[in-house]
């Protein structure tokens, strides 16, 4: 699975070099304010240097842990320089970028990427932590994002999260074909084990973080997070994280390694007011269904998190009168949201095979509040599997489907999966515990 896998997906990025400052920051320099276009006027027009940070934002750009396509975040950085930067002066955004190099073990930093007055793009290096911090740290991540938020005021808070992933699963489970548990973690249901693990890597450790625990990790609400990280686009991992960003892009499906579009993302989030999210997948989409081949492979979708308790009432109705029916849905009569595992179908086209008539159409209008964008490629690395993957549905989420797992592993899926947030508000494995 990780031969070609490995040159084509990006479950990570990370840095290869750090990059250290030409110029700090400064709030010193000597900018003309000859118009109110930022709210820096007076009454009088005369000119101030009145900061108005709450008008500001601040983009962060969190790359986690070490990994086998670390290279690619080279790429990233030198794309995001080429395009839009926000200039170093006081009432402008903020870009920064939380790195670690992989290749030679140097300690994680955090870098603001900003513009002089005469368009020098400037990378400087505003923190390090001490060697052997792992970004696949829930605490690292917290202390992160508390020192952005303490440095950094700002009105907004975005993140783009760059990892591997595996959606709501657990570690190594695509991997191997077993769903794995962890003398280290918690009891579900049925007292079954629970690895605490699922998003980022890190080589040194193997370790991986948790949804839940991600989601816990966040000391803040963010306005958006972008997953540059494959098969994070479940129903699962959006209501986890429904109280932590108002809105989330991510895929159903695999991301390629070149990810998203760098040479504009900053443009969207920062160059544009408001931050153009949906513009951001719509780059993503557009790029690789330019492509050919099995470079033409994408699924993307931005989630309006407000509108999620909604869609997770009408389902619970739909769960309440169908539980003894779940067990039953056929997985060949669902389509699969992923070429290569059972764990991930289209969450709508689940529920058509156990809803009403009148029950869909309350989940339709409750997916139509909640899915702002969503965009797939007609097939999915065709060629390399030598078969036809086709989506002929997309409704933008996908979710567990516990008939399509095999009956050995189903017990220990159910009871890892029955912790998350979605399946007890929804009572979606009641059917399994009857």
């Amino acid at each position: 699975m990780y031969t070609k896998m490995k040159q084509h997906l990006k479950h990570i990025l990370y840095i290869t070099v750090l990059l250290s400052a030409a110029i700090s920051c400064s709030d010193s320099l000597d900018i003309p304010y000859s118009t109110r276009t930022h709210g820096y006027g007076s009454s009088d027009g005369s000119a101030t240097r009145t900061e108005t940070a709450p008008t500001k934002r601040t983009l962060l750009v969190y790359s986690a842990g070490y990994n086998s396509i670390s290279s690619y975040l080279t790429d990233d950085i030198e794309d995001i320089c080429s395009g839009y930067v926000p200039y170093n002066y006081p009432y402008c955004d903020n870009l920064l970028i939380f790195a670690s190099n992989c290749k030679t073990g140097k300690t994680p930093c955090l870098i603001k990427v900003s513009k002089t007055r005469e368009d020098a793009v400037v990378r400087d290096t505003v923190r390090f932590w001490p060697a052997g911090t792992s970004a696949v740290d829930t605490e690292t991540l917290a202390d992160v994002l508390t020192y952005v938020r303490d440095n950094y005021p700002s009105a907004e808070y975005g993140m783009i999260f760059s990892s591997h992933a595996t959606g709501w699963l657990p570690e190594q489970t695509l991997s191997t074909g077993i769903f794995p548990s962890s003398p280290e973690s918690t009891s579900g249901l049925n007292g079954k084990s629970r690895p605490q693990r699922t998003i980022g890597q890190d080589s040194s450790t193997k370790a991986e973080m948790d949804v839940k625990d991600f989601a816990e990790a966040l000391p803040f609400t963010l306005k958006y997070i972008v997953f540059d990280a494959c098969l994070m686009g479940g129903i699962e991992t959006a209501y986890e994280l429904r109280n932590k960003c108002e809105h989330i892009v991510f895929s159903q499906a695999e991301i390629l390694a070149d990810g998203m579009v760098y040479t504009n993302i900053v443009n969207r989030l920062l160059g544009q007011r408001p931050s153009d999210i949906i513009g951001v997948a719509k780059d993503f989409f557009a790029h690789y269904d330019s492509q050919t081949g099995d470079d033409r492979s994408a699924t993307i979708s931005v989630v309006d998190c407000s509108a999620l308790e909604s869609l997770a009432k009408a389902c619970k109705v739909i769960f309440d009168a169908q539980k003894g029916a779940i067990p039953g849905i056929r997985p060949a009569n669902v389509q699969p949201a992923n070429y290569r595992t059972s764990y991930f179908y289209d969450f709508r086209d689940i529920l058509t095979e156990i809803a009403s008539q009148e029950e869909l159409s309350d989940v339709d209008s409750a997916l139509e509040q909640c899915i702002e964008y969503k965009a797939n490629t007609e097939y999915f690395f065709s060629e390399w599997l030598n078969k036809s993957f086709r989506y002929e549905t997309f409704c933008g989420l996908s979710m567990y489907l516990p008939s399509a797992v095999s009956a050995s592993q189903r017990e220990n899926s159910n009871d890892y999966y029955s912790l998350y947030q979605w399946a007890q508000d929804t009572g979606y494995l009641a059917g399994y515990y009857l």
